[in-house]
Formats: C-alpha cells, structure tokens, sequence
C-alpha cells in the first residue's frame, strides 16, 4: 500500500477512533501539523471507525483498545475483511502480550503505546503504509511470548474433525449455512451444530473469526 502523491507532496490518509476526544484531537493536530497526513474523520466507539473506514477507505485507521460498542480488536477484524487496504495501527495504553498478539492476529500492522512521544506514532504510520509490521519496542519480546504460547494452546487444543473442516472450507468460501447443507446433503440445523462445535474448539464466536483462526493455525486453506 503506497501512500499517495498529489502534486509532489505525500498524503498518507488517516482516520482516528478513542472514546476521549483529548487523544482524539490532540493526535489529530500533530499529525495535520507534520504535513505528511490527512485525518478524514474521527470516531469515538468501534462501529463507528469500522464505518468510517469503509466510507473513506483510508490508507490507516489508528484505534483504542477499549472503546464503546466494539473494542479496537474486534474492529480491526471488520476492517481487515471490509476495507483490506487500510493498515490499522492500534494506539493504546495496554502492554499486556496478550492484547499485543491479538491485535497481530487481527491484522494489526502497528502497536503503539500511548505513553510514546507523538513522533514515533508518525514513524509508525510511515512504516505501516509502507508495507512494514511495527510493535512497540517494549513488546517485541511480549509479542514472540503470546505467539510461542498460541502455538503451543493450538498443538494442546481439540482438534477439528473431518466433517468441520469440510464445512468450515465451505464457509471460507462465502457459503451459507444453507448452501453448505445443501452440499454436503446435512440439514442446515446439523451444519448449525457442528458450526457451534467448531466455535468452541476455535476460541472464536463468529464464522469470521473461526475462518481467520482456521487458517492462521493452517486447517483449511
């Protein structure tokens, strides 16, 4: 995703979303100050930046964790599958890994601590639209922990069974319940069934969520 250039000048297209207005407007005047960038809108719950985000499709939207309605996770999940070209950079006060390798596995290019000065945000968005992944350096280390013991939950966890990864492979595909039953010549409550099943051994609670974790854990393709 490149930034785009207008008359010479590069113009790196931002949306904002915090449930404080300070954060919002303080990060919103730095960043017009720099030059490089321009806010298209600010959002104060998750929702709100998913729609802003699929509106305006900007080149980055920059979320809070905790935020009204939706959190900034499950956000980035919407806005992964709903406007894939905008890099979402999470801008929060969490440093816990588990927060940290969540947000990567929701698509996250960036995660920034709120204690950090104004210009490592810049340098991150400049990074991120340039295609880079950027975690703060205090969570680099917390950010290979949380993978290391995802890895090891997956290796430990149940596994899907044939008929699972059957439905789930048509899910990924767009199917609907029943169309999948229909294919498969199970009645749309038995595809229900093993689609709860499958939520459960996932770790997930939509058929979003259990398509990104199936193939982040390589169970379908």
């Amino acid at each position: 995703m490149a930034p785009r250039d207008r008359g010479g000048a590069v113009t790196v297209k931002v949306v904002l979303a915090d449930d404080h207005t300070l954060v919002r407007e303080g990060v919103r005047r730095f960043l017009e100050s720099s030059g490089e960038f321009q806010v298209l809108g600010e959002a104060s719950t998750g929702q709100e930046i998913v729609d802003l985000a699929v509106s305006t499709r900007p080149d980055v939207a920059v979320l809070d964790i905790r935020m009204p309605e939706m959190d900034g996770l499950e956000a980035a999940r919407a806005i992964r599958d709903r406007s894939p070209d905008t890099a979402v950079v999470m801008l929060t006060a969490y440093d816990d890994r588990h927060f940290v390798g969540e947000a990567v596995r929701a698509g996250a290019r960036g995660y920034v601590l709120k204690v950090r000065d104004a210009e490592h945000l810049v340098e991150t968005l400049r990074l991120v639209t340039g295609g880079k992944l950027v975690i703060d350096p205090e969570l680099v280390r917390a950010l290979a922990e949380e993978l290391e013991a995802a890895q090891e939950r997956d290796q430990r966890g149940p596994t899907l069974t044939e008929r699972e990864v059957e439905i789930l492979q048509h899910v990924a595909f767009g199917k609907t319940n029943r169309e999948v039953g229909e294919k498969l010549y199970i009645a749309v409550d038995t595809v229900k069934t093993h689609l709860e099943h499958i939520y459960q051994k996932l770790g997930t609670n939509d058929r979003t969520a259990a398509v990104a974790e199936a193939l982040r854990r390589r169970l379908i393709d």
